[in-house]
C-alpha cells in the first residue's frame, strides 16, 4: 500500500466516522425535538438535511475506505436519490410551513453542504 493510498482510506474513514456521528446525532436530535412543528436550530441551522449530509459522508467515505463495485452502487443511489427527493421534500415543507419554510430557505442557504450546496 502506497502513501496516497493510506491517506485515502484513512480520510475515507474519517468521512465515513462523521457521516455516522451526524446521522446518530440527528436522529437523537430528531427524536427530541420534533413535535409536529418545524425545526430551525440545532444542525438545521447548518444546512436543510443534516441527515443526508451525514449519509453522504458515510457513502463517500465508505467509498474511499472499499473501493468495490457495491460500495460505488451505493454512492451513485445515494447521489442520485437525494437529487430527486430533496426537492420533493422542499416542496412538501414549503406545502406544509409556507412562509415559514421560505423564510427558513432565504436564512438557511445550503441543503447539504455548508457554503457549497
Amino acid at each position: 500500500m502506497t502513501t496516497l493510498d493510506l491517506v485515502v482510506t484513512a480520510a475515507g474513514g474519517v468521512f465515513t466516522l462523521v457521516g455516522v456521528a451526524i446521522c446518530v446525532y440527528w436522529y437523537t436530535f430528531w427524536q427530541r425535538n420534533f413535535q409536529g412543528k418545524l425545526i430551525t436550530h440545532g444542525p438545521y441551522e447548518y444546512v436543510r438535511h443534516p441527515f443526508y449530509t451525514g449519509f453522504l459522508l458515510l457513502a463517500l467515505g465508505a467509498n474511499l475506505v472499499l473501493p468495490i463495485f457495491e460500495v460505488r452502487l451505493l454512492l451513485v443511489f445515494t447521489l442520485a436519490g437525494m437529487t430527486v427527493i430533496i426537492p420533493k421534500e422542499e416542496e412538501a415543507l414549503i406545502r406544509q410551513y409556507k412562509k415559514k419554510y421560505r423564510d427558513y430557505m432565504a436564512k438557511v442557504k445550503y441543503r447539504l453542504i455548508p457554503g457549497i450546496y
